[in-house]
């Protein structure tokens, strides 16, 4: 029963946090979270409003469909019209 709670209450933070692993120089790595992209399980409307239209939308492949949108800074990757993926890009002045 206490195992079960766990698993619900944690269910509910599920998503919600977006975070990059860094590798540094030394070879170590680091955690970066990151709030200004879009979470796992927004729909594309949610996205769409907070972020404006996409530089590119490329075709959707396969079954389920997947779709991805490219932005500056980040692209985002969708099963039919949920976020499953946001893949942050290098920053582009090093």
């Amino acid at each position: 029963m206490l195992a079960a709670l766990a698993i619900v209450g944690g269910a509910g933070f599920a998503g919600t946090a977006q975070a990059d692993i860094l590798r540094l120089d030394d070879g170590s790595f680091t955690v970066k979270e990151r709030e200004s992209v879009p979470a796992r399980g927004q729909t594309k409307d949610t996205v769409r409003s907070r972020y404006g239209d996409p530089e590119t939308r490329h075709p959707t492949v396969g079954e389920p469909p997947i779709t991805r949108w490219d932005y500056e800074d980040f692209s985002v990757v969708f099963e039919d019209r949920w976020v499953i993926h946001t893949i942050v890009h290098a920053d582009r002045n090093d």
